[in-house]
């Protein structure tokens, strides 16, 4: 039997990829992925796919009531709060290259929401954290055209201008990394910079932002993918291609 790429212990979990290891703390969802390596490199002040859940916002892992691990996903949920009383169930699912995707590993996460009150608006968000300036963005997913979205932050992105798909190459690396929302759950996503010895852009997603139905799941995908930075953009496009065609999560 293949072994899991995810390790628990306790609240904190390790993953271990050819190509990627992390950990994330499960009390601390917001900072997602952290502590990474891609083989040799360290990437410095990278945080990837954290989920701000408003319940578990003081970190102390209370509203945390479960965490599984099965092969390549791992699931963790939130109980809501009398603030917000909203359920999170977060999958994040880590696989490294195959035959169909050429990306050194893919993160993908599902988020999924539930309420039992009335007049409820579950709207949370997913982001990441890269230590580079140079982004650009899938303008055209057919042919694929990739533009750059400048060095000026804050900045928003939003669906008339693209796909939510987005690209960061590293400095001093050969690696980059595309980040991916699926075009039925992208309302808008915002780069705000950070300044200092390594200028780091913080991606955040804003999702879930209509009403939710009381004992209705509503479902959000969204997609991170470490590549070579040798033909990135191609790879990146067919890997928005393939995420876009997938089959929605089962219940969705």
């Amino acid at each position: 039997m293949t072994s899991s790429a995810w390790k628990i212990d306790r609240q904190c979990v390790r993953l271990q990829l050819a190509h990627l290891a992390g950990t994330i703390d499960l009390a601390e969802p917001a900072r997602g992925l952290v502590g990474l390596r891609a083989g040799s490199d360290r990437l410095e002040d990278a945080a990837l796919l954290g989920i701000e859940v408003p319940s578990s916002a003081a970190g102390d892992g209370k509203s945390l009531s479960e965490r599984r691990v099965r092969g390549s996903f791992l699931t963790a949920a939130y109980q809501g709060s009398e603030d917000w009383p909203v359920s999170v169930e977060a999958t994040w699912r880590a696989e490294g290259p195959s035959a169909s995707n050429a990306a050194l590993a893919t993160l993908g996460l599902v988020v999924s929401v539930e309420t039992q009150v009335l007049d409820i608006r579950p709207e949370l968000a997913v982001g990441s954290d890269l230590p580079t300036t140079n982004v650009s963005r899938l303008v055209d997913a057919q042919a694929p055209r990739f533009e750059s979205v400048g060095g000026e932050f804050p900045r928003v992105i939003e669906p008339g201008g693209g796909p939510g798909c987005l690209l960061f190459r590293f400095p001093e690396s050969d690696l980059s990394y595309a980040e991916m929302v699926h075009p039925l759950d992208f309302l808008e996503g915002r780069l705000q910079g950070s300044a200092g010895l390594r200028p780091t852009v913080r991606l955040r997603h804003r999702l879930f932002g209509g009403p939710l139905e009381k004992g209705v799941i509503l479902r959000a995908r969204v997609c991170g993918m470490l590549l070579r930075q040798d033909g990135d953009a191609q790879i990146a496009a067919e890997c928005y291609a393939s995420f876009v065609a997938a089959e929605p999560p089962l219940g969705a």
